[in-house]
Order: structure tokens, then C-alpha cells, then sequence
């Protein structure tokens, strides 16, 4: 299987039998022992607790609220309200995480469907959770797969869709905390390159880190209109040989809302949504867009390094054809500005409590 187009989604649309979806979880879990997802169990539970007390804090507190300003009793409404005030931000916050986490729920007939569907389609189906073991990620922070769909091309190269999970971002973080991604596998190493689609409106609240402006590398043509490409400084005329206007322009059409990027022996395409889905059009784009990069590779791996880099000992050195120089493997990344916010809501949050604390007694 090479095309989307070819894909048996029967499975994908089928309603098993009550009856054959018993049989199939009892095995699936022998199977896949850490399918039922205690951790996500417990996280649910605390979250359910967390805000089923705090709504019923809050309605005390609007009803306190309301008892003194019916006995005029002014001096005590500021403290009431920013406790209520900080009590709320923090209902929204335990409620939000706790809608993503059910929402993120894989529950026995998605699996069920899943399973049948990579077996239609010579793929091979790794249901989570499972600690992520991508190392370009890894050295960056914790993250958990959470479903894993994995193809092998008459090539060699191995594909692979998932859906992910951050556990413990970090300044070095670029992606939004929870979507999917495409990797594809390449037979070297190639420079640090992120090509960020600029038409996600949801970016600007996504808590993650941003490269630095200093390395972004403005395209030829209107392709700036569509993506933000960033490179290591030095590495300007490498990144216009690996992204080639005809690249780009296959970019906008199959990887429209898709962040790109190169990173160590991986091509990675990261969306916010999830790629490992029921969905028969979800499957057709994913599928398209990692068919789409596949055939680019081929050029993309005749890159060599062969000029004078900096070494990091000071001076220049030269660098064997088949690596890539220290200053051409990471971009500088540092933190965006929802994360600040984030960061300042959660200080005020406490700072906040802390006041109506002192101020109540």
C-alpha cells in the first residue's frame, strides 16, 4: 500500500456485535495490558473530585457573598470576591484538563476498529498509553503516545502516525501539549529545520516555546504567507536545497495546517488534532500528506555538510560529509508569550489567595 486512495476503511464505518466487541476487548487487554490506562483512570478521578469541591466552594462563596451585601457588611465583600475570582479561574482550569482528558479516552470499540482497520491495510496498530521513545522529543521533555499506527514501505522506510501526549514541557517545547504527528524515517542526519504553519489561529494560546525570530529565513514567492521557516544561522543555503519552491508548494497543498520539521534522522509533521482517528477522511489526509514527503526524501538525503562550521572550541572546523556540525542539530528556542501568561495566572492565582488569605483575618 503506497496511496491513500487504496485504503479498506470498512472497519472504520462497521458497528460490531455487542457480542464480538466482548470477545475482542477480553483478548485485546491480555494482549495489551496497558490499554485500560490506570493513570489516565486516576487523573480523571482526581479531576472529577477536584471540580465537584470546587463548585461547591464557589456556590458558598456567592452565597456568603450575597448574606453580606444584604447586611451591608461592605468591608467584607473585596476578600469574598477575589477568593470567589481566583476559585473560579481555577474551576475552569481543572475543568478544561478534565474534558481533555475524557475527550482523549480511547474507549474498546475504537480499538476494536482500529485494530481491524491495520489489519485491513498491512499496518500494525500499537495502542497506548505508552511512554514516548522518539529521541528528538525525548531530550526535550516527557511525552506519552497514546495510539500508534506504523507502516513499512517496499523501501525500507518506516512511517509512523500517533497521537501524543506532553507531559512536562519545556522552553525547547514547540508543539501545542496534545495532537499528532507523521514520522517518517530518513537514512541520515539532516540539520535542524522547523517549518511552522502560520494560519493556526489557535497557536497564540497554545502554551509551547517558539524558535528564536533571529533564525527565521524569509521563501521566495507568497510562501511566507503560509509558513515560518527557521533554521540555524549559517544554515540559510541549506534550507533553501531542502525546502525547493516545488517542496513548498506540495507543503501548502498536502500539509496546509501541518507543522514541518527535520530533526536529527525524522521527518516530523505535527498537527494540534489527532491523526490516529475513526474518522475515513481524517485517514485519506494523513495518508495523502505522508505519501506526499515520501517521495522527497530521496533528494533530501544527497545533503552533506561540507563547509566550514564553528567549533565549539573556537575557530572553524571542518566536518565529516555524512553529519551535521554542533551549531546545525538544535534551534535556539526560548518561550512564547501564552506561556508567560500562563506562567503570570498561575503566580497571580497564588499571590491572589495568599492577600484574600491575610486580608480575611
Amino acid at each position: 500500500m503506497t496511496r491513500s486512495s487504496v485504503l479498506d476503511v470498512r472497519a472504520l464505518r462497521a458497528r460490531p456485535r455487542r457480542a464480538e466487541l466482548r470477545a475482542f476487548w477480553a483478548r485485546f487487554r491480555e494482549e495489551h495490558p496497558r490499554v485500560r490506562d490506570p493513570e489516565r483512570r486516576g487523573r480523571r478521578i482526581v479531576l472529577a473530585f477536584n471540580v465537584v469541591g470546587l463548585t461547591v466552594v464557589e456556590l458558598g462563596l456567592l452565597v456568603t457573598l450575597a448574606n453580606e451585601v444584604g447586611r451591608g457588611r461592605g468591608d467584607q465583600v473585596p476578600p469574598i470576591v477575589a477568593i470567589a475570582s481566583l476559585m473560579f479561574v481555577v474551576l475552569v482550569m481543572c475543568a478544561s484538563l478534565l474534558w481533555r482528558n475524557e475527550r482523549r479516552r480511547t474507549r474498546p470499540r475504537t480499538h476494536w476498529a482500529l485494530a481491524h482497520f491495520a489489519q485491513d491495510n498491512e499496518l500494525v496498530y500499537t495502542p497506548g498509553p505508552r511512554s514516548g521513545t522518539m529521541r528528538a522529543w525525548w531530550s526535550i521533555t516527557g511525552h506519552t503516545v497514546a495510539r500508534a499506527m506504523t507502516r513499512r514501505n517496499a523501501d525500507g522506510r518506516t512511517v509512523e502516525w500517533a497521537d501524543y501526549e506532553i507531559r512536562n514541557a519545556t522552553r525547547r517545547f514547540t508543539y501545542p501539549p496534545v495532537g499528532g504527528w507523521i514520522a517518517i524515517g530518513l537514512r541520515r542526519t539532516l540539520p535542524h529545520i522547523v517549518v511552522r504553519a502560520t494560519g493556526r489561529g489557535t497557536r497564540a494560546f497554545s502554551v509551547s516555546a517558539v524558535p528564536d525570530s533571529a533564525q527565521r529565513l524569509s521563501l521566495e514567492g507568497d510562501f511566507d504567507q503560509y509558513f515560518d521557516l527557521y533554521c540555524p544561522e549559517g544554515y540559510e543555503a541549506d534550507a533553501l536545497y531542502l525546502f525547493t519552491p516545488d517542496v513548498m508548494a506540495r507543503a501548502i497543498d498536502d500539509a496546509g495546517g501541518w507543522d514541518i520539521e527535520i530533526v536529527d534522522d525524522l521527518l516530523l509533521l505535527v498537527h494540534p488534532r489527532d491523526v490516529v482517528t475513526t474518522d475515513p477522511a481524517r485517514w485519506d489526509e494523513v495518508m495523502r500528506t505522508a505519501d506526499a514527503f515520501v517521495t522527497r526524501l530521496e533528494q533530501w538525503e544527497r545533503w552533506r555538510e561540507d563547509q566550514l562550521r564553528d567549533d565549539p572550541d573556537g575557530g572553524a572546523a571542518r566536518y565529516d560529509a555524512a553529519e551535521v556540525a554542533p551549531g546545525g542539530r538544535r534551534l535556539r528556542t526560548s518561550w512564547g508569550l501564552a506561556a508567560w501568561v500562563s506562567f503570570g495566572a498561575v503566580a497571580a492565582v497564588f499571590v491572589g489567595l495568599l492577600v484574600a488569605a491575610m486580608t480575611s483575618r
